[in-house]
């Protein structure tokens, strides 16, 4: 199953179901209706388990100085982070109220930048998800099984059966751009 975020493809080939979950159009089959809450790109479900799929893509061949210049200050100054915890809290309340959180969620994103910048991420937005890691004695199920980000090249390491690939192309990978920049 293939899905589709702008210049990046993903084939999601032993999924049950994927599915554009971020869209926008009333007339889609999964559009859910109600634009002030957040939502991760993809909804991919596996026998076991739901991955919640989140995609960014500074490293698009023409991405524009001022959207890189506002993604490289929102992941200096935590919003992105923010973004991205908000993106999975509101999917999962709407799929809840659906009643399809019957399985263990995994929340991973794919974010077009070198590892380096890529570190601290995960774990700035796994803080941000409930219980925003303090200890839940009482919880008996966890909202997120576990929370990574991963570039091209890594995801298709982590994931060969997931293969992820730019459609434009000679692009590279990986976008080699400081946290700085630009």
């Amino acid at each position: 199953m293939s899905l589709t975020e702008r210049d990046l493809s993903f084939n999601f080939t032993n999924a049950e179901d994927s599915f554009v979950f971020d869209q926008m159009k009333p007339a889609l089959p999964n559009f859910h209706g109600i634009s002030v809450m957040h939502r991760v790109d993809f909804i991919v479900e596996m026998t076991e388990a739901w991955i919640f799929v989140e995609v960014k893509d500074p490293g698009h061949p023409n991405a524009q100085g001022k959207g890189l210049a506002k993604f490289f200050a929102e992941l200096n100054d935590g919003t992105l982070s923010d973004t991205f915890a908000a993106k999975f809290i509101d999917s999962f309340i709407y799929r809840w109220a659906e009643g399809k959180v019957g399985k263990p969620i995994h929340y991973i994103s794919l974010v077009t930048l070198e590892p380096a910048l890529l570190l601290n991420l995960s774990d700035e937005i796994a803080r941000k998800l409930p219980p925003m890691g303090m200890p839940a004695p009482r919880w008996q199920r966890h909202l997120v099984e576990n929370c990574q980000i991963f570039n091209i090249e890594t995801w298709n390491e982590n994931f060969p059966k997931w293969p992820v690939t730019r459609l434009s192309a000679g692009s590279a990978a990986v976008v080699q751009i400081s946290a700085a920049a630009p």
